[in-house]
């Protein structure tokens, strides 16, 4: 899993708000009323990339309006 860092929060990891801000992500872009865009920013996973498997999509995996999400291991041969 990739995130960022952020040596001033209390988890080290650089939140999200519903769209950028300094030093913080944008959950979207822009305002939008798409699903993922209406969520509290403060529930999304931070996570900006995962490493999947065919079993478990890329485009799934993070996506929290599924339900709550759970990374699922990759083994590397």
């Amino acid at each position: 899993m990739l995130t960022g860092q952020d040596g001033f929060s209390s988890d080290q990891a650089r939140g999200f708000q519903s769209t950028p801000q300094d030093f913080q992500f944008g959950v979207c872009a822009t305002v939008s009323s798409n699903a993922h865009c209406t969520v509290d920013p403060g529930t999304v996973p931070k996570a900006m990339d995962v490493f999947t498997t065919p079993a478990f999509p890329q485009s799934t995996e993070l996506d929290y309006t599924l339900g709550p999400v759970v990374l699922h291991p990759v083994v590397m041969p």
